[in-house]
């Protein structure tokens, strides 16, 4: 590798080409343009220019003929040609390659190479540090770093995966302080129908244990702009709830807090709520009739402030309620956060194609297939955690064709703009032949 040469005879000692080409709407091929080639070339340009590397050039180029590995570049004089994703895969390319002359092996590409590697699921390693009885029902455990050293940055609404010792992969919500790195805090219930993952926790998992986690993903973010925050809570939806009073209540921010259970005693982690909520918070024990419970109505209806946020977690039922209460208000001001996918609908499966773009790879998912199921079979690997619509894990960019959503996680204007979904549970429309960035 020729690293960075001060040859004086060269007008720029690095050129490097990125390939923004844009075929047409719909393209099976796809292109880099569409996988956000310009957009991350103009990234990489303005992150030279803040770090201060000299006498590097970015052209914008048309097709380089290695679409399906797309956005891709190439930087001479070392003809190392990588495929990138994202403002973290420019700032390693800058530093590792520009800046210090070291290739950065994972992104690179092959002369020969045709698909793209599969992206490894990173995994963290912790120790099971403390393990608790909140109620009857639910267990507290806290994580540390397996080193001892500081766990991965989240915020408020976040969760990671666990996988189980039963070979399952189960989200928990994190519902510790943002601020606070040195550990990991999970509220975990036992469910009477558990498919493995509380169950195990509850019986299986001991102080002094190690567990596999990924990293922090948040479907639930707050709207830290916002101007008053209306949080709900209901049974074990207290865990992610709970990680954004701490959050608002640090930043000084206006909220509410409504916690729902049955009954005192089945009050989860009232000690840190209270802690945290101080006079904001409101207890609602119904003895398990919801209409001796929470008055949505009265929390909801009326004149609100054009800047009021709701967040909710809790049994569907909740959800639905408070859904539906708050249901004129615009949809980008009401959050929510399922555990569980919904009650089956009226779906009629029916076969459907699909076309898997970078991989030029006609399928067929037969009504009694997933997507997942039918890429699997193929021979592919395709990454998921909880294959109900839930998690977003699996979803995929669509280049072309209609999409039946049947996913809890997309907003309805997501779900009517027709370019991603989740391979777990939504599905082409009869007679359709979707194309996907595969």
């Amino acid at each position: 590798m020729a690293s960075q040469p001060q040859d004086p005879e060269l007008y720029y000692q690095t050129h490097i080409l990125c390939c923004c080409n844009q075929r047409p709407e719909g393209h099976p091929r796809s292109c880099c343009g569409d996988r956000g080639g310009k957009e991350l070339m103009e990234t990489m340009t303005a992150r030279i220019a803040e770090m201060g590397v000299e006498n590097v050039t970015i052209t914008e180029a048309g097709c380089m003929e290695r679409c399906e590995l797309g956005p891709t570049m190439v930087i001479y004089p070392d003809a190392v040609w990588y495929s990138y994703s994202n403002e973290a895969d420019i700032d390693e390319i800058i530093e590792s390659h520009l800046k210090g002359g070291k290739l950065v092996e994972r992104l690179i590409l092959e002369p020969d190479q045709k698909l793209r590697r599969p992206k490894p699921v990173e995994l963290l390693e912790v120790t099971v540090s403390e393990v608790r009885n909140e109620t009857a029902a639910i267990k507290a455990l806290v994580l540390t770093q397996a080193d001892g050293g500081e766990l991965p940055v989240f915020e408020a609404g976040a969760h990671i995966d666990i996988m189980t010792g039963n070979g399952m992969r189960r989200s928990y919500s994190l519902m510790g302080d943002p601020a606070d790195r040195s550990s990991y805090l999970l509220g975990v219930l036992r469910e009477p129908e558990s498919r493995g993952g509380s169950t195990w926790i509850h019986d299986s998992v001991e102080p002094g244990d190690t567990l596999q986690i990924t990293k922090p993903l948040n479907n639930f973010a707050l709207e830290m702009s916002a101007g008053n925050h209306i949080l709900i809570a209901g049974g074990i939806g207290i865990t992610p709830i709970l990680a954004m009073a701490r959050s608002l209540a640090a930043s000084g921010a206006d909220f509410d807090f409504h916690y729902c259970t049955r009954r005192a005693e089945d009050t989860a982690f009232r000690k840190d709520v209270e802690s945290v909520a101080g006079s904001r918070l409101t207890y609602h024990h119904d003895g398990g009739d919801p209409s001796q419970g929470i008055d949505l109505a009265e929390i909801l209806g009326g004149e609100q402030s054009a800047d009021t946020h709701v967040y909710v977690c809790g049994p569907r039922t909740l959800i639905d309620a408070v859904r539906e209460t708050a249901g004129q208000w615009p949809e980008d001001r009401v959050h929510f956060e399922l555990f569980a996918a919904a009650p089956d609908q009226d779906w009629v499966n029916q076969p459907f194609d699909i076309y898997l773009s970078r991989r030029r790879m006609d399928l067929s998912v037969a009504a009694d297939q997933t997507i997942l199921e039918a890429i699997r079979a193929a021979g592919e690997f395709v990454d998921s955690s909880c294959e109900q619509g839930l998690c977003s894990t699996c979803q995929v960019r669509v280049i072309s064709g209609a999409i039946e959503h049947r996913d809890q996680i997309l907003s309805q204007k997501e779900k009517a703009k027709g370019d991603t979904m989740m391979m777990c549970v939504s599905r082409g429309k009869p007679g359709e032949k979707l194309v996907l960035d595969i």
